[in-house]
């Protein structure tokens, strides 16, 4: 069955996913005598990079599985994989309060730098230093910290609609290109957000495509899987048209359902510790919560698998499976993912991979929250920011990023999920998706708020 073909089979099913995872040791002389020993078990090849894509007009070919350095701190897991065939790195200078681009700056110092693609991004949304000097002095710090002469390309992170046309940045990647810092120009979006400095409304979608029509960027971070095709796809078929350099982000959906049934138990304990009744949405989202982790037991074993982890391969295929996709980046900071990742090189994403996201997607595809979604928000009566909210939920429970999701949460300042737990919940109504918003809001600032 051709890619084409399969991807079809995987958007068609309930309509979830719109239009479109030791040798034998002897134990005495004897008894090595008596036994035969068993012959020893050949290790593994290690996992290379076995496809490069052109980036769109920056006529860069870049490996298909890249490197999200959003919380790197081993520099030895950077310069494994670059040595295993990665060649593009995604940072910014906030990751890791710039720890992430020094790492970066220790693996790749020794390495010829004309066949790497290193892209960084800054946040002209969570810093007020925005002039094109400023802007232009933020960037040479980004490459003080990478210990690079230049950058490939220099992102917008989170561009807003207004940052498409803030010509201060233009202007300093005019300059910055007449230098030789920088080659090309970029944004990343995944989404409405709240930051100290303000909301950023603006859909995804609009983001993109209007930077598409500006005509100045050349390559794009966003949003696409297997469960949230709509606005990728309309990204995926401008970018083509003016032959941008295309790369993706969160490109698996990451259920944790039963993570979400023990996290429900304690919101029970905390609401009986005070003699108080959980909010009906509470008590529906425990109810729904239990119905989905049978179906998702009946899919694991349909399909033999351990755990809801090993669809991820198949997200991540299903995405590579595109045309328009240039690059994936997952976010790699051990080894174990490291070598995971870089196995799906060139993998072909099958016939039985597109079977079994529909089932995936029908068993527990209205429990995702989809990320760059955001149509719910403007039912919220208290201006709670559900798309941010629940992205450093999927930080904490998928990406393992505790401190960080705590953190940032607690930057709301008050502007959180507070308010859910006393709410009629019109933002449940509002989702295009039947996700259990309300509910989910309200464990999510369970776990997010320090004890």
């Amino acid at each position: 069955m051709s890619n084409n073909k399969n991807r079809t089979a995987v958007v068609s099913r309930r309509g979830f996913i719109g239009t479109s995872l030791a040798a034998v040791t002897s134990i005495g002389l004897s008894a090595a005598e008596q036994t035969p020993q068993a012959a020893p078990t050949a290790p593994k090849p290690a996992a290379k990079i076995r496809e490069y894509r052109t980036l769109g007009r920056t006529g860069f070919k870049v490996s298909d599985v890249s490197f999200g350095a959003g919380s790197l701190a081993n520099a030895n897991v950077l310069t494994t994989a670059l040595d295993r065939g990665i060649n593009y790195i995604d940072t910014a200078e906030h990751y890791e309060n710039g720890g992430s681009e020094r790492t970066i700056g220790e693996a790749v110092k020794n390495r010829e730098r004309k066949s790497l693609f290193i892209t960084t991004k800054l946040n002209l949304s969570f810093d007020p230093r925005n002039s094109k000097e400023q802007i232009k002095e933020r960037f040479r710090k980004c490459l003080e910290r990478m210990q690079i002469e230049y950058a490939d390309c220099l992102m917008i992170h989170m561009c807003t609609l207004a940052q498409v046309k803030h010509e201060p940045y233009h202007e300093a990647i005019r300059e910055l290109k007449a230098e030789g810092r920088v080659r090309f120009s970029g944004l990343s979006n995944h989404g409405s957000d709240l930051g100290l400095y303000g909301r950023l409304d603006d859909p995804m979608d609009r983001v993109v495509l209007a930077a598409v029509e500006d005509g100045r960027f050349d390559v794009v971070l966003f949003v696409y899987n297997y469960l949230k095709t709509d606005m990728g796809e309309k990204i995926l078929a401008a970018c083509k048209t003016k032959d941008m350099g295309t790369t993706l982000m969160k490109m698996d959906p990451a259920f944790y359902i039963q993570e979400d049934k023990n996290i429900l138990a304690q919101v029970f304990d905390r609401y009986k510790a005070r003699n108080q009744e959980p909010p009906e949405a509470v008590h529906n989202l425990k109810k729904l919560s239990e119905e989905r982790a049978l179906r998702t037991q009946e899919f694991l074993k349909k399909h033999r698998l351990e755990g809801p982890e090993q669809a991820r391969s198949a997200a991540i295929k299903f995405c590579l499976a595109h045309a328009g996709v240039h690059c994936v980046c997952p976010t790699i900071n051990n080894f174990a993912d490291m070598e995971t990742f870089i196995s799906l090189s060139a993998q072909k994403f099958q016939a039985q991979e597109s079977a079994m996201l529909s089932d995936y997607a029908e068993a527990a595809g209205d429990y995702y929250c989809r990320h760059a979604c955001g149509t719910c928000q403007s039912a919220c009566p208290h201006g709670v920011p559900v798309n941010t909210i629940m992205r450093y939920d999927y930080y904490f429970k998928a990406k393992k990023q505790e401190k960080s999701a705590l953190a940032s949460y607690a930057a709301l300042n008050g502007r959180d999920a507070a308010p859910c737990s006393a709410c009629s919940g019109p933002c449940q109504a509002a989702c295009p998706y039947g996700v259990p918003i309300q509910g989910k809001l309200i464990i999510a600032h369970h776990i997010l708020t320090m004890p």
